[in-house]
């Protein structure tokens, strides 16, 4: 999501796709048997996991990017369409019902060592997709892109494939963020993954990221956003809160966010 915002993006249909391609590996996993529970004795069936949801997901951020890019529809009606188009098929998929995915529990909470393995997979993404946005030419073309795209075109990047390239990794990662989530669980839903996107859009604003593009970090920004609303969020469960505080909370929290963007925005203006 910090990608896709600093390009002057924004991609509302993650908590949907998390959804609709959770739905679709449980439904091979546990009613085609195209992938055969036995596979996940070993290796070879969290490997077809992974590869299958990152496809899913690549594919997903691909019609977005493409969408917004070449023909020049709006971020949030893009991605507003194709979020309703997945929870739709999701649930024509599932017919409503509740799909068991506790297969996948061995990849979601198994550990290597004493370390879980969702642990180490956050580590690395951290690390690397830090390392991309700082220390590469296509973390600059972002940067670039975010603050002028016709600045950017003129220099010699190609603005349409970088921004494309941003939706399909934040469509990616958030296939990945949803599947692991259902193994943790051990279940998808109707409801799973719903308003998740407005948790990590927030928690990328808190973290420093600007919904008027050109300025991001992962570290320590993103870890300082994904803290403040984890912890939040735990902090309700402690107290046993009512599910409907929630969705207040959340919403003052995304009102929270903008605003304070907004303000710092309009302060470096001046």
């Amino acid at each position: 999501m910090v990608f896709v915002l600093m390009v002057v993006g924004i991609d509302i249909s993650v908590g949907r796709s998390m959804f609709f391609i959770s739905t679709i590996v449980g439904y091979l996993v546990t009613t085609t048997q195209m992938i055969p529970e036995a596979y996940f004795a070993d290796a070879r069936g969290p490997l077809l996991v992974l590869g299958l949801v990152l496809t899913l997901g690549c594919a997903v951020g691909y019609i977005n990017g493409v969408l917004v890019t070449r023909f020049c529809i709006l971020p949030f009606i893009v991605t507003l369409a194709t979020g309703s188009i997945l929870r739709g098929l999701g649930l024509k998929i599932s017919g409503s019902a509740s799909i068991n995915v506790s297969v996948l529990g061995g990849l979601s909470n198994g550990r290597i060592g004493p370390i879980p393995n969702v642990l180490i997979i956050f580590i690395l993404i951290l690390i690397g997709f830090h390392y991309v946005l700082r220390h590469t030419a296509y973390g600059r073309h972002l940067m670039a892109i975010g603050n002028s795209a016709r600045n950017a075109e003129r220099a010699g990047i190609k603005v349409n494939r970088n921004i494309i390239i941003a939706y399909m990794v934040c469509g990616s990662l958030g296939a990945l963020g949803g599947i692991l989530s259902a193994g943790q669980i051990g279940s998808v839903a109707a409801g799973f993954g719903e308003g998740n996107e407005f948790i990590v859009i927030s928690a990328a604003v808190l973290g420093g990221t600007s919904l008027f593009g050109g300025k991001g970090n992962i570290i320590p920004g993103a870890i300082i956003g994904i803290i403040l609303i984890t912890t939040i969020m735990n902090g309700l469960a402690m107290m046993n809160a009512s599910p409907f505080i929630y969705t207040i909370v959340r919403g003052l929290i995304i009102f929270f966010a903008i605003a304070l963007d907004s303000i710092k925005h309009k302060g470096e203006l001046r």
